[in-house]
């Protein structure tokens, strides 16, 4: 079962005990939420659309960064304390605007429990 919201579309698979229950949950909160069938030929895999595909090229590791602290609910004080790397570096990083080096990105790999290289 999968459930679709407006543009940008967003692919839920569900299954299992509680399925139901969630599926219940996003209807209340999202109003105009699609339930489709697995099966549904409309449906296609997000990473072959256009839309991913034009977005994993614009990704860079500053973005990557970004979004990983920000999922850790971190600032960037937060993480400068945990991984020791200055704060100033840090926005610089998440900016662009400064290289985000092997040694610093192995340390943001484990505050973040990831594959350093995707800092890189």
């Amino acid at each position: 079962m999968l459930a679709v919201v407006k543009e940008p579309h967003t692919e839920i698979r569900l299954s299992g005990v509680g399925a139901l229950s969630v599926l219940e949950s996003l209807k209340a909160i999202y109003k105009t939420v699609t339930v489709k069938e697995e099966n549904d030929d409309e449906l296609i895999d997000s990473e072959q659309s256009e839309w991913f595909k034009k977005m994993d090229k614009a990704a860079t590791p500053g973005m990557a960064l970004r979004v990983y602290r920000n999922n850790a609910g971190l600032t960037q004080d937060e993480l400068g304390k945990k991984t020791g790397i200055l704060k100033a570096n840090l926005s610089g990083m998440e900016n662009d605007k400064r290289p985000i080096g092997k040694s610093s990105a192995k340390k943001l790999a484990e505050v973040f429990e990831c594959d350093y290289q995707r800092f890189l």
